[in-house]
C-alpha cells in the first residue's frame, strides 16, 4: 500500500501557535506543553484532564443541525455554544465543523439523512457491489462543499482566539459498513474480501484529500486545528478508527483493515487510535503493534463496565510505551489516576457535572496527582 505525504510546514506552523496564549485560552502554551508530554508518554505536572461543563443547560448544546444550511446562522449558534462552556484543566476552545459521524461515507455518494442531532447514511451497495461509488471525493458533491464552507467560516474567526474542530470523518471499514449495510459486509468478510480491500484502497485517497483540505483551510488562516477528540498536538495527528471491528474476528481485521490503519497513521505520523466498547478490545494486541500509533482511547461503551473495569487493558496500553485516553464517569477520575502510571495518560470526563462539581473535581485531580509525582522523585 503506498503512502501519500502530508505537508511537512504544517508542524512548525503548529508548534508555533502553541507559544503563543490563545484570547479563549490564555494558558494555552501550558496546555500544548502538557499534551506534548502525553504524545511523548511522559508527564509535566499531571497527567491531561478534560472537563467541560454546561453553564446553562436549559439551553440545550447541539450539532445545530437545523441551521446547517445556513452558514452564519449555525455559525452565531456554534460561538454561543463555545461560549457556554465551563472549561476545566486541558479543555480547549473550539468550533467544531461537524453534521454527522463518518462524513465521508455521505461525501462519497451515500444518501445523508437527518435526525434530531445527528446524521447518518443509507446502505445502498448491492450484493454484486455493482452499484458502488467510484470512492472519489468530488468537488462538486454537496456536503463536501457544506464542510468546507463550514471549516472556512470558523477558520476566518478562529486565528489566535480558538481553535478550529474536523469532523468524524471515518475510517474506510466504517464508511464501508454505513454504504453497505452490517450484515452484507459481514457476508463480504467471508465471501468476497477482494470487494472490501478494493474499496479500502480507494478510499485512502478520498480520506487524505479531505484530511489535507481541512488542513489547508486552518492553516491558510492562521487557526490552530484539533480533531474531534479536542487534543491538541504540536504536529498534525490523526484519530483512525474501526468501529467495524467488533463484528469481525482478529485475523480478518488484521488482514483487511489494520494495513489501512497503519498506512493512515504512517501517512501522518503521530495519531490516537479511538477504540470503541468492549468488542473491539479484543483486537488491541494487534494495534499496539501499529509503530504510528502513539496512543489509544478507549469508550467503555454505555450499559457496559465503565473505566475502572479496564485497567489492566489501560496498564497493558502503558508497558508498550503507548499513551492512554480514558473516558470516564467523574466518580472513578481519581481511582483511576491512582491506578494508572501519570506518563502519557489522559481522562476525559463523559458527563458533563456543575460547574461547581467540576471545579472540585479538578482541584482534588490536581492535587493528588501533584503529589503522587512528587513522592516518586
Amino acid at each position: 500500500m503506498s503512502i501519500q505525504p502530508i505537508a511537512t510546514e504544517w508542524a512548525g506552523q503548529l508548534a508555533r501557535m502553541a507559544t503563543q496564549p490563545l484570547a479563549l485560552c490564555h494558558d494555552f502554551p501550558q496546555i500544548a506543553q502538557r499534551y506534548e508530554a502525553w504524545w511523548a508518554h511522559e508527564v509535566v505536572d499531571r497527567p491531561v484532564f478534560i472537563g467541560t461543563a454546561d453553564t446553562r443547560p436549559q439551553r440545550p448544546i447541539t450539532r445545530r443541525l437545523e441551521v446547517i444550511e445556513q452558514t452564519e446562522r449555525w455559525f452565531e449558534a456554534k460561538y454561543t455554544d463555545m461560549g457556554q462552556w465551563h472549561r476545566v484543566g486541558d479543555a480547549l476552545p473550539y468550533i467544531r465543523a461537524d453534521f454527522g459521524p463518518v462524513l465521508l461515507g455521505g461525501m462519497l455518494g451515500g444518501g445523508i439523512e437527518f435526525g434530531a442531532d445527528t446524521t447518518w447514511t443509507h446502505a445502498f451497495i448491492d450484493d454484486a457491489w455493482a452499484n458502488a461509488p467510484d470512492w472519489v471525493l468530488h468537488e462538486d458533491n454537496h456536503w463536501w462543499q457544506l464542510l468546507q464552507e463550514l471549516a472556512e467560516r470558523v477558520a476566518q474567526d478562529a486565528s489566535g482566539r480558538y481553535l478550529l474542530c474536523t469532523p468524524d470523518l471515518g475510517g474506510s471499514g466504517d464508511v464501508l459498513l454505513n454504504l453497505r449495510g452490517s450484515g452484507p459486509l459481514c457476508m463480504d468478510v467471508l465471501e468476497q474480501p477482494e470487494r472490501i480491500t478494493t474499496a479500502v484502497d480507494a478510499i485512502y485517497a478520498a480520506w487524505h484529500t479531505a484530511y489535507t483540505r481541512l488542513y489547508d483551510i486552518a492553516m491558510g488562516h492562521g487557526a490552530g486545528l484539533i480533531h474531534w477528540l479536542g487534543i491538541w498536538s504540536n504536529r498534525p495527528y490523526m484519530i483512525p478508527a474501526c468501529d467495524f471491528n467488533f463484528m469481525i474476528g482478529p485475523r480478518e481485521f488484521e488482514r483487511l483493515l489494520l494495513p489501512d490503519i497503519a498506512r493512515q497513521a504512517a501517512t501522518v505520523g503521530r495519531a490516537v487510535f479511538h477504540l470503541d466498547g468492549p468488542g473491539a478490545a479484543r483486537h488491541i494486541d494487534a494495534l499496539l503493534e501499529v509503530p504510528d500509533i502513539q496512543a489509544i482511547q478507549f469508550t467503555p461503551g454505555s450499559g457496559t463496565p465503565s473505566a475502572l473495569a479496564w485497567v489492566d487493558m489501560f496498564r497493558k496500553i502503558q508497558r508498550k510505551g503507548r499513551s492512554v485516553l480514558a473516558i470516564c464517569p467523574p466518580h472513578e477520575v481519581i481511582a483511576l489516576r491512582e491506578a494508572l502510571r501519570p506518563e502519557g495518560l489522559a481522562i476525559m470526563l463523559d458527563a458533563s457535572p456543575s460547574p461547581t462539581d467540576l471545579d472540585d473535581l479538578f482541584t482534588q485531580f490536581a492535587h493528588s496527582a501533584a503529589h503522587a509525582i512528587s513522592n516518586r522523585m
